[in-house]
């Protein structure tokens, strides 16, 4: 079954049904799940799901090997602020109880510490207008707190001034 699984997901173009793949093999921790994820965290460029991929290559690498990988996410979260300052649909997904806590938590590692401060640091800047509209919970799963259309209308007021 994960083979199918793993296989869909590398020929899969449609990145929701990716992403929902990659959480579900997240889970299953397949035995062949190192390769799987290392392979998973090359081809995303969403920071979600790479940080996705980490979560599930970690319960198979070592504490250095998961840090290179943290490392080069570290540096382009770092830019994400310039060139998407209001990057919150993956700043929320990223600090959900899915992503960054569970990591924190699991495997207490320099290198999650720093790129949970950086994440933090680069959220707290941000406009409250962008903050809290959804979030994640340990399953992956999307939770909406502000209704979208309300969500938007304060966007367009902000975005406006």
């Amino acid at each position: 079954m994960e083979e199918t699984k793993m296989e869909t997901y590398f020929n899969t173009k449609d990145i929701a049904k990716r992403n929902a793949l990659l959480k579900q093999i997240v889970f299953d921790l397949p035995e062949q799940g190192k390769d799987f994820f290392l392979k998973a965290y090359k081809k995303e460029r969403y920071l979600d799901m790479r940080l996705t991929a980490i979560r599930g290559y970690s319960a198979f690498a070592s504490e250095e090997e998961v840090a290179v990988l943290i490392n080069k996410m570290l540096e382009i979260l770092k830019k994400r602020s310039e060139t998407t300052p209001y990057n919150y649909e993956e700043y929320e997904i990223l600090r959900s109880a899915f992503l960054m806590p569970y990591l924190v938590e699991k495997y207490p590692y320099d290198c999650f510490k720093k790129f949970n401060e950086q994440l933090e640091k680069q959220y707290h800047i941000m406009p409250d207008v962008f903050k809290g509209i959804f979030t994640c919970n340990d399953k992956g799963e999307h939770i909406q707190l502000i209704p979208p259309a309300v969500a938007r209308k304060q966007m367009e007021g902000f975005l406006r001034k």
